[in-house]
This record gives C-alpha cells, structure tokens and sequence, in this order.
C-alpha cells in the first residue's frame, strides 16, 4: 500500500493481500464529500465499523442535521449456477456475509472503487457522492453477464444515534419504473431510489445486531439494527452498468434518470475530484483539503473541521485557511470564509463552533477571533486589493482589539499591571486544550496562557501594519506602542530559567511550567516573541519531551499527569486528550518555529522535510487520503480520534509547500 506516483491515475491502490485481511481491511477508512457536510464513508473491507460509516450521510440543513440514511446494501451476485455474496457484516460473535475475501483490489481512482474477484468475471462497484446534493450514486460493473441483486438497507436517524427494531416504520414504497419511493417515518425526508433494475420486490426486512467494532472501542453503544424495504433484481452487462441513486432530495413527479445521465454525472464527478498540481504529495493534500470545503444552507462558505462527526469550528477553520490559497482555491473563497466569520461576531468574539442543529454558533473561545488576525494577515500579503481591508477587515480587527482590551465575556480581558492577556476561570475552557470530563476541566488553562499572549501580541503587530497601510498613522503607533508593552512583559513573565523554554499559563498561584506545545506559538507566528537563541533553547525542550514521528505530544512524558494512550470510553479519551496525546497539526507550527529559529539552510530544510515526510507517509494509515485527529503520545502511536481531520490535512499542506515538496 503506498501513495501513487504522479503518472499513476489512482491516488491509493489496496492489494488484495491486505483488502482480504480483515484486521487490516477493516481499519483502512475512506471518505467521499460533496461540499455541502453530506458524505459516504466505509472501510476498505467494506464492513460497517462507526455509527458514521454510511452510503449516505445526508445534511437536509447543510451542513448541519446529519442523517445516516443507507448504511450499506446486501448484495448477491449469480452467475453460472453459483451465488456470491458482496456485502460483509459483523455480527455478534460472527462475519456473515464474508464479500471482503473476494476482493482482489480497492482503489480510489477518484472515488471508492471495489473490483470483487469471482473466477472469471470481475466485479466493479463504485461509490460517489453528489455535488451539492444530498444524493450518493452507486454503480456496479462486470466482466461477464450476471443477475446482481440488491437490498437498500436504511437507518434513518440522526448520524450520533443508532436505530432499533421498531413498530412505527413505514415499509410500503410507491414504484414506477425505475424509481422507488417511501418516506420510512412520518416528519423525516422522503427517499427516492433511482435505479437500472429489471424488477423490485417489496418485502420488508430487519437486519438485527450489526456490531461497530469501533464504537465499541469507545466506549459507545454500538448495535444497531436495519430495515430493508426493497430487494432491486439488475441484468447485468459487460457492455451495461447496473446502478442505482439514492436521494432525499425533492423529486418531481416526472424526474427519470436514464445510463446517459448516470454517465455524465459520474463523469462530472470524476472530473472535480482531479485536482492539477505539481507533485504527488501535493496533490493528495489538495485532494483531501477539498473534502472539507462546505457551502452552507444559507449560501456561505466554510470548512468542516473534520469527518465523520464535525460541523465548522472557528478556531479550526481560521488556523486551516492559508491553505485554500496554496491549494489555488480563489482567494475570494477564503475573503469569504472570513467575513462570514467576522461578522457573526459578538461582543469581540468569534463562534466557537456552529451546532450540529440548525448550525446554530456557540461561543466560549478566548483564541478564535485572535487566529483571524493571523488568517487576515496571511490573505492581505497575497493579494493587492486595499478595500476589503480598509473597509471591512480593519474595523472589525478594532472592534475586536477593544473588546479585548477593555473585557469581554468569559473574563477576556488585558490585566493593566503588566499588559497581559487574561482569560476564563476554574470552570471554563477556552483555548484549544479544552475537555472536560462529568463537568471538571482536564487541562486548567485559566488565567494568561502562553499561545493566547502569542496570539494577541501578533494581533496588535498585525493591527499596527494594516494602520501603516491605510495611512492611519496615529492607529499605527498606538497599537505599536501596545505591542511593544506586550512583548517586554511576555519576555520577563514567560520565560522559565530553570528549563530554558516558556511557561504554559501564568496563574494568581504562580506559573504552570508543564511542558506543552503551546509555547511554539511564540516563535511559529508571523511576528515572533522571543530572540533566535532563545527560541532555539524553547525548540530543544520542545524536540526532546515533545516531538514525535506523527506530531507534538500535549504533554512531556515526564509529567506525573501524563497519559501515554488516546484509548478507552470517552471519560478515558477525554483525560488523555491534552494531556500527552500527539497532534498531527502542530507539525506546521513546529516546522514554522524551526525555521526562524535555525534559519533557512539545506540543512535545516533537511531535517523540516523529514518531519514532513513522516506524516505524509500516515495519507494510508488511517482514512485513506487524509490524515486523522490525534496519536498515541507512546509508540506505536496508534491513530485515534476522528478519522479525517481539517486542520492536520492544511498544516502538512502549508509545511510542505513551505518546504518546497
């Protein structure tokens, strides 16, 4: 298994040594997006191993009130007096159906594809989701003729729960030919299911016990339970792909989709997936970028922070969005992410996150509005244009600054004594270390944190430059001004002697001098706080107890509080998150603060690749062509937390096209 060269047209190709080892088959994730938060999403054995893994998660409300709608197909195929069956399900203390043994390859090429070995004839069945649409389009494939039979098996419920036998679904389905209709519980969208059947049969069935290996992992519920209406009989053809499309879209009486439109769709998808780029890695991480991009119900664009169960977060987002740039995405894509964000802010502060219902915002950040300066700042340089500046970015930066400065929500404020930032009490989290477990906080963080400080010195440095450029000159030194009082207090407050690095949080009790990652941001942000000497001092404390091969530890190893693996129930999980657990994102905010530190030499860039390249080789690790949430801080730093993760994807991608890989 290993990323496809550039002349190759497949991003990935799976063996068939590893596709027919379920162990490993099944752990090997992929992911298929259209750009409104809808998305397919399955491993590679074709096992259901997530409440997440489905055919089709549908956004009615994008790219919020997810449904998991066709959690998979039972599929038979006959041929020459014998029956094979394609689907593979675990069940209680059993795999049945087993179709992973038949699989000679999957590859992404550009969407999931199965090739299904049966003797002579060969099998192909391809998963593609619908721009825009809340739609997934199936299409299967053979070398010689063929009955394939196929039962649509539906969850219909929210993608956090899990569906149970019960009384109240409706089975009975309106048919004409080559379109299936039902609407399975009263108040949820209807279902129509295209297709290139000779027949249908209406039989209704439940499918009990469905075991996802994954959930159970963690500590979740994870049997579920699934109604299959419908069993849809195809003839078959080399020359004729069988299909079938799955919507809850609204369908008029008349809608019909014949094999030329099936065509041209997939040929259209094909085409969006293929992203040009200059070398393989690069392509892989523009591709998997793109997976991430979302318009909103309401004609605004953003990102998901991550798949399967992210919406959009602020913090995520705005720390992800120069790489839209360096993917050549229009720079009017990332302008609009910004404003949108910008002007949902209140009181100084930007959402935190936007709900899974109704993408409702929700606040409690301390660094999200302060990461749009570092955005703004980063889309300023790379264009020319003054009036989205001068008119909108400048204003809204102000209003920020003196929301900060003179104390917002959440006790955000600038302590007068020395020009700090302050922020939060015992019983909030606003920074990105922020979980809680039955209500107390696993990473105390309140008071004046290390990044936060980080955050808010380039913040009022970014502020002055912008006031230079608008020749506002009376603005440009007084947040200069500001800034210079910032930084000679950060320096004398922060610095820790004893270890030769900088103190996590400054408390009314003293300072936390837990060894974090936080105090990159110190010297990885555009205007760095520290000198060269003693920013290479802070990177050897931070490469000793903190560097890994797949990202920065949250805590060093020596630390009583240290939890060496991100495994168990979510109380568990939740404890170790920050608390040692490896971050793939940090890597481009560690390569940034080595480049300052050590300079721009072939050596230096030497040692910044091979960081790199480590991650790169985790694009097949996990969900295939992405790069998941978190690590285990110890060896073997098993892959954990969500499969798809938006900012380690757009960090790996902005370090390497720094590097010039």
């Amino acid at each position: 298994m290993s990323v496809a060269d550039a002349r190759n047209p497949a991003l990935f190709r799976i063996p068939k040594e590893i596709c027919r080892d379920f162990e490993r088959a099944s752990r090997l994730e992929w992911l298929d997006t259209n750009h409104t938060g809808s998305f397919a999403m399955g491993t590679v054995a074709g096992v259901n191993t997530r409440r997440y893994h489905s055919l089709l998660i549908a956004s009615p409300q994008p790219p919020a009130d997810r449904l998991s709608i066709l959690p998979r197909l039972e599929e038979s195929v006959h041929w020459k007096g014998r029956s094979f069956e394609l689907a593979t399900v675990q069940y209680p203390s059993a795999i049945h159906p087993r179709g992973f043994e038949l699989l000679n390859e999957f590859v992404i090429d550009p969407f999931p594809i199965w090739r299904y070995g049966l003797g002579a004839n060969v099998i192909e069945k391809s998963v593609c989701t619908l721009e825009g649409k809340q739609s997934v389009l199936i299409r299967y494939k053979a070398v010689e003729a063929c009955e394939l039979r196929v039962r649509p098996c539906l969850a219909y419920r929210d993608y956090h729960a899990l569906t149970h036998r019960n009384s109240s679904i409706r089975a009975d389905a309106d048919s004409v030919p080559g379109r299936i209709s039902m609407q399975p519980y009263p108040g949820m969208p209807f279902l129509t299911i295209f297709h290139s059947g000779s027949f249908w049969e209406a039989d209704g069935i439940w499918f009990e016990n469905h075991e996802y290996l994954r959930e159970l992992d963690r500590g979740l519920d994870f049997r579920e339970d699934l109604f299959s209406p419908v069993v849809i009989t195809f003839d078959l053809q080399p020359d004729r792909p069988a299909w079938l499309l799955t919507t809850i879209d609204s369908v008029q009486s008349g809608d019909f989709i014949d094999d030329t439109a099936v065509d041209s769709l997939l040929a259209a998808e094909a085409k969006r997936r293929r992203l040009d780029t200059h070398a393989p890695t690069t392509r892989i991480l523009e591709r998997a970028l793109d997976q991430f991009r979302i318009t909103r119900a309401d004609g605004t664009v953003s990102l998901i922070a991550g798949y399967p169960w992210f919406t959009d977060w602020s913090r995520d987002t705005l720390i992800s969005l120069p790489a839209l740039s360096v993917a050549e995405i229009p720079i009017t894509e990332t302008q609009a992410i910004l404003e949108a964000l910008l002007k949902r802010r209140r009181r100084g502060l930007l959402p935190n996150r936007f709900s899974d219902y109704q993408s409702v915002p929700e606040y409690g950040s301390a660094d999200a509005s302060l990461w749009a300066f570092i955005a703004a700042h980063d889309l300023v340089c790379k264009t020319s244009h003054l009036d989205f500046l001068r008119d909108f970015l400048y204003p809204a930066a102000q209003d920020i600054i003196e929301w900060y400065q003179r104390g917002t929500d959440y006790e955000i404020r600038i302590d007068p004594a020395d020009r700090l930032l302050a922020a939060g009490t015992p019983q909030t989290q606003l920074t990105w270390m922020d979980a809680k477990v039955d209500g107390s906080v696993i990473t105390p963080r309140c008071g004046k944190p290390v990044e936060i400080n980080a955050l808010w010195y380039n913040a009022l440095r970014i502020c002055a430059v912008w006031a230079g450029m608008l020749h506002f000159t009376r603005d440009q030194h007084r947040y200069g001004a500001d800034a210079d009082a910032t930084r000679a207090s950060f320096e004398t407050s922060f610095w820790n002697p004893d270890r030769g690095c900088l103190y996590d949080v400054l408390t009314d009790t003293g300072p936390d001098a837990s060894i974090r990652p936080n105090q990159i941001f110190a010297i990885s942000l555009p205007f760095p706080l520290l000198s060269r000497g003693r920013a290479q001092s802070v990177l050897s404390v931070v490469r000793e107890k903190l560097l890994t091969a797949f990202g920065l530890r949250t805590l060093a190893p020596d630390d009583p509080a240290y939890h060496p693996h991100f495994r168990g129930g979510v109380a568990a999980r939740d404890s170790a998150y920050h608390q040692g657990t490896a971050w793939p994102w940090l890597i481009g905010p560690f390569i940034s603060a080595y480049l300052f530190a050590y300079g721009d030499s072939d050596e230096v860039r030497s040692f910044c690749r091979a960081v790199a390249a480590k991650m790169t080789d985790q694009l097949t690790a996990c969900c295939i062509g992405s790069l998941c949430e978190v690590y285990d801080g110890d060896s073997p730093q098993v892959p954990g937390g969500c499969p798809a993760q938006l900012w380690s994807v757009a960090q790996l991608l902005i370090a390497s096209n720094r590097l010039g890989n």
